[in-house]
């Protein structure tokens, strides 16, 4: 049997983590077909069969879960050694990776702090890729994640974060359905979502209108407001500007999440990463109001 790689056991932990060779593939970086024949080039040479191919997705075999611990053990290993070697650079060069949500509002004005200081320091690339997913800081799926916590929810306690602004939320409608409405013209309707939100929000028992359609996502349920298709909870600040649409009469806006920047504790000795905490940290100074 030839050696194991760190390669290969990258395959062996992708595939188990996502459960397809496409969602692997995408993890990885690489292509569909690259995951699929490194696996089966892998299987041959253990001579043994890692996962079950089923309608659900890979299943990991009894071989499969005898290596996983060995798989897992390595990646802490080169995770905690990377973190470490990057903690003590000391040089303001170099690439720094940043999560960020999709969400327009908040990114415009992150992008604008971002080419600030880009010019501030040319030889510091920033790879910048946008998910509304998690991403693990402790094995450097990025260098800085911002993202958007429940109010009053903190990061780990590995984790060293800080709140840049609150976001609040909303009822939202168009003008002319409201309108329309007040009018008998037509009924006004929510929008539900399976997102958790906060309790302070008025439901549509509380509002005394029935449930018509369910869009999950803030920006999708701001196209059907936008669009007319009834009354939904928004970001106040995706709201901010478009003239079309206003707050439900009677309701207010409540606290929804703070915007965090956040990064592991291991990387604190690092002089790019203190440089870009520090000028990210400048967005709490200029957090537009209407947001909070």
């Amino acid at each position: 049997m030839q050696e194991l790689s760190w390669d290969d056991l990258k395959v062996l932990l992708a595939c188990s983590r996502h459960g397809s060779t496409r969602m692997a593939a995408a993890a990885l970086g690489v292509s569909n077909s690259t995951i699929a024949r490194r696996l089966e080039i892998l299987e041959a040479a253990l001579e043994g069969r890692l996962f079950d191919r089923t309608p659900d997705g890979l299943l990991a075999t009894a071989l499969c879960e005898e290596l996983l611990p060995i798989a897992k053990t390595v990646e802490d290993t080169i995770s905690d050694g990377q973190l470490r070697l990057t903690g003590r650079d000391g040089l303001l060069a170099g690439k720094l990776k940043i999560s960020i949500a999709d969400f327009p509002p908040v990114n415009t004005l992150l992008f604008e702090q971002l080419n600030e200081f880009s010019k501030n320091y040319p030889r510091i690339q920033l790879d910048v890729k946008t998910s509304n997913e998690n991403v693990d800081l402790a094995r450097r799926e990025a260098d800085f994640a911002i993202r958007g916590l429940k109010v009053g929810q903190r990061p780990p306690k590995d984790i060293v974060g800080v709140r840049l602004g609150l976001l609040t939320i909303g009822l939202y409608v168009h003008r002319q359905l409201l309108e329309d409405a007040r009018l008998g013209k037509r009924e006004l309707n929510f929008i539900d979502t399976s997102e958790v939100l906060p309790s302070d929000l008025p439901t549509h028992k509380d509002l005394g209108i029935s449930i018509k359609h369910s869009v999950d996502g803030a920006i999708a349920r701001l196209d059907a407001v936008a669009n007319q298709m009834g009354v939904a909870a928004l970001p106040c600040v995706s709201c901010a500007g478009l003239k079309n649409l206003v707050r439900l009469p009677n309701t207010d806006r409540v606290p929804y999440r703070h915007i965090w920047v956040l990064h592991h504790k291991d990387l604190r000795q690092s002089a790019r990463v203190r440089a870009l905490f520090k000028h990210l940290l400048e967005l709490e100074n200029s957090w537009p109001a209407t947001w909070g």
